[in-house]
């Protein structure tokens, strides 16, 4: 008999609600769970590596990060979540997104993320509610994913359906005009709880502390909500489907301009983008996922997903603001004017992902396997449509004057043009138990990529050795490739069209971890070299594109993840770090950029007592430069944030909370990323407030 629950009728109500409020606002590759075990902030991370592996069992680094840490903090972009990591350092955030460097590489937001394991593009702002949370993979994952970087990948966790009724309704209120609602209601929908449903929906706005040119506020609203639904077949298998949608408007701010020197252009505050300078991105996901238990040994997982990215971009400037070896700089520091210019671009993402994988443990020749033989495959297509004048005015910094957008600036006008990509992969990892201390993973990938002009096909190997001098610890060492494909040359350059090889990217690495108390603690290790070869520059001189020479990153990581006390969970890590440039026709010798030789966070969580919490979090990164040539220091800055949670029972079957966050304490001004030509501020001190019920 089919049995519908009081949890069904609430959230078939929310659903309602939601249509209603849309009608009226309307007129690379895999399934990468890592589920497990929470121990304050140290999870036991099962098939990271797409098997039940435990950390402990895992030859490399991963960084989670959790719910939890996420509310604490009360992180609103992903870029207050990787905070916390001393490898990641933040890039630019132009044009509404966030840049990223993991052990100095960038993580290139076309080929560096992950949803669920399968590649996604994070060419717009995460809406952070809809994750559960965020896992940092350190080192080539080019095995199970395909192209990437050299230093890792970010893979983002979507929020899953239970069978315990929940309603959750938070609201926001900070600093700049801050404000944001979420809602997340779902249960099961019938008695025996094998049909399960969540629906989130969140709405934020916030204003930046920069202003334009005639003192108006820069703004960002963005919107977003998802739907989840699972059905179980019996105890073999569960079907997933989701749908979810993100609208971002926002300002576009280039950043602050500077003199190589590091003297500042202007103010602090001075916005050089025009106030109709804006940036409209809309986002789907909908997808499905299948779990299917074949026999005790072997499973089946496969799924599909199909983002959908639009995206209106209307700008005043790109390029440089101003560049000190440029003939003519855009920006003249003589009459201390510049040159305004207007592009309307409209971009189309459409992007099918899907898998199949087969995991099964058996034991041959005395030792226990653990195996994975799996394919993938990406169908990315993006289309543009623009229209750009050049100068249509002069301003200067010393006014209040703004120049119109052209009434005539429609990319309607211009001619749209395409770029496809094809990705199919297939890979085989066996992971093996020789005895209790000694266990080996090796394995192989074959990826091959087409476009209309060029077929790159690569094979990716991938070997590491773990051994446990105990049950609570681990010693590895692990040797992993990673591969970029590059396009044609570009028609700007004289060679247009050459073929370029990929940058490929060696890693070799080696660690240890150990648990402590009891398992509720994990303190890891790791030293790595990492090289990646073959880089693409230009020649300037002769206007043409070569490839030459590599770069070197040596570094050692540290971190320690748990519950120390009953009361106390800590969150915390380190890096050292040398980044170079080696046989580089011009950067021979230097300091990669964003890039610091040294940085350190951590995170500590304090219980005092049932209903009270207060946090305390610091992250310290070192000196860094701006640009490649060593020429745009950006100096050495310390943040310390502080929160504070109250929880208060409302009645029998509600619970309140109240949450305060002050981030950057002491108002320390500094750097993030960017360059010269467009860095950009950190916050200032910020604080907000929320208060959340929970049904």
């Amino acid at each position: 008999m089919f049995t519908i629950k009081k949890s069904t009728i609430l959230v078939a109500a929310a659903l309602s609600s939601m249509a209603v409020h849309a009608h009226q606002e309307t007129v690379q590759e895999e399934d990468m769970t890592v589920m497990g075990t929470q121990h304050g902030y140290q999870a036991d991370n099962v098939s990271a590596m797409k098997m039940e592996m435990s950390q402990l069992d895992t030859p490399g680094v991963i960084a989670i990060y959790d719910e939890a840490l996420i509310e604490e903090q009360g992180a609103a972009t992903l870029g207050d979540v990787l905070k916390n990591d001393a490898s990641i350092s933040a890039g630019n955030t132009r044009r509404n997104r966030e840049r990223f460097y993991m052990r100095g590489f960038e993580l290139n937001p076309y080929q560096s993320y992950l949803r669920d394991g399968q590649f996604h593009l994070a060419n717009y702002v995460l809406p952070l509610e809809l994750y559960e949370r965020v896992e940092v993979l350190k080192g080539p994952s080019s095995l199970l994913y395909g192209k990437s970087t050299p230093a890792g990948m970010i893979n983002l966790v979507t929020k899953k359906a239970q069978s315990d009724f929940h309603l959750n309704l938070s609201q926001e209120l900070g600093v700049h005009s801050h404000t944001k609602t979420t809602l997340d209601v779902g249960g099961a929908l019938n008695s025996d709880e094998t049909l399960r449903a969540r629906l989130i929906g969140s709405t934020a706005k916030r204003e930046s502390y920069r202003r334009h040119k005639d003192s108006s506020a820069l703004e960002s609203e963005r919107m977003g909500g998802a739907l989840i639904l699972e059905a179980d077949f019996g105890d073999r298998g569960t079907i997933r489907l989701n749908y979810d949608r993100t609208q971002d408007d926002g300002h576009i701010d280039m950043g602050s301009a500077f003199f190589q020197n590091g003297d500042l252009i202007g103010t602090k505050e001075f916005v050089w983008d025009m106030p109709w300078a804006k940036r409209h991105s809309t986002v789907e996901n909908y997808g499905v996922n299948l779990d299917f238990e074949l026999s005790q040994s072997w499973m089946l997982t496969t799924g599909y997903n199909r983002q959908n990215v639009d995206r209106r971009t209307i700008e005043s400037n790109w390029g440089k603001v101003f560049n000190e070896s440029s003939k003519k700089p855009n920006y003249d520091p003589n009459t201390q004017t510049w040159k305004v210019m207007a592009r309307d671009t409209f971009d189309t993402y459409k992007v099918d992902t899907a898998y199949l994988d087969f995991k099964g443990e058996f034991e041959l020749a005395g030792m226990q396997h653990k195996l994975l033989v799996g394919s993938s495959y990406i169908d990315y297509k993006r289309t543009e449509q623009q229209d750009k004048k050049g100068s249509i005015g002069k301003l200067s910094i010393n006014d209040n004057k703004v120049i119109a957008k052209p009434t005539d600036l429609d990319y309607r006008k211009g001619k749209v043009t395409g770029f496809e990509r094809q990705t199919l992969g297939l890979y085989v990892q066996d992971y093996v138990e020789f005895n209790q201390e000694w266990h080996a993973l090796a394995g192989v990938r074959f990826d091959q990529e087409k476009t209309k002009d060029e077929t790159h096909n690569n094979v990716l190997p991938k070997f590491a050795v773990i051994y446990h001098p105990s049950d609570d610890s681990s010693v590895y060492a692990t040797y992993s490739q990673s591969f970029e494909p590059k396009d044609p040359v570009a028609v700007k350059y004289k060679n247009a069209g050459e073929k370029l090889d990929a940058e490929r990217g060696e890693l070799y690495e080696v660690g240890a971890k150990k648990a402590f108390f009891e398992g509720l603690m994990l303190v890891s290790g790791a030293l790595f070299n990492i090289e990646k070869n073959n880089l693409v520059y230009d020649d300037r001189s002769t206007n043409t594109m070569h490839q030459d020479g590599k770069v070197r990153h040596r570094g050692i990581e540290l971190a320690a993840d748990g519950q120390m006390t009953d009361s106390l969970s800590l969150s915390s890590s380190l890096m050292w770090l040398e980044a170079r440039y080696l046989g580089h026709p011009r950067l021979e010798g230097k300091r990669a950029k964003d890039a610091p030789k040294f940085a350190m966070g951590a995170w500590a969580n304090y219980q005092i007592d049932e209903k009270n919490n207060v946090h305390l979090g610091a992250r310290y990164e070192g000196q860094k430069y701006g640009d490649p040539y060593g020429k745009f220091s950006k100096p050495a800055y310390t943040l310390v944030d502080l929160g504070y949670t109250h929880r208060v029972a409302l009645s029998d079957d509600l619970d309140g909370l109240v949450r305060v966050n002050v981030n950057n304490l002491f108002n320390e001004q500094y750097l993030r990323g960017g360059c010269n030509h467009n860095a950009m501020y950190g916050d200032d001190r910020t604080v907000k407030a929320t208060f959340q019920i929970n049904l």
